[in-house]
């Protein structure tokens, strides 16, 4: 009988963890990513997928190139709010990249679909 229970209750908090885990929402981050202590790398990648740029905020180092590939079925844009740069439209599959010369914060959104907005955070380390 304890042991019947015992594989009940296994089930019962394996469903519980399931459920949760399934129930989060992994689809994009307001945490910016930034570059591990020591990384010397120059290059960084944003994903647009799921009208959404992933993840939706990086940091980096000053002079940087940041690739943007497009996997989302609809073309977009990535556009800088200041005009800095300008990918203009990126098809399926299709990428963008852009080397930041120098420390600031850049915003930038899909000028297709304006409720796509992002940033890239550069510093000089």
């Amino acid at each position: 009988m304890k042991k019947k229970l015992f594989y009940i209750a296994l089930v019962a908090l394996s469903g519980g963890m399931l459920i949760y885990g399934c129930s989060k929402n992994y689809s994009s981050s307001s945490t910016p990513y930034p570059m591990p202590a020591g990384t010397t790398s120059s290059s960084a990648m944003v994903s647009i997928m799921n009208f959404a740029f992933s993840p939706d905020t990086i940091i980096v180092k000053t002079g940087t190139t940041v690739t943007w590939t497009n996997m989302d079925s609809s073309p977009h844009t990535v556009t800088s709010l200041t005009g800095a740069f300008n990918s203009e439209s990126i098809l399926t599959n299709g990428t963008f990249r852009y080397t930041f010369p120098a420390a600031g914060t850049f915003t930038y959104h899909c000028t297709v679909h304006s409720m796509m907005k992002s940033a890239v955070v550069i510093v000089s380390y």
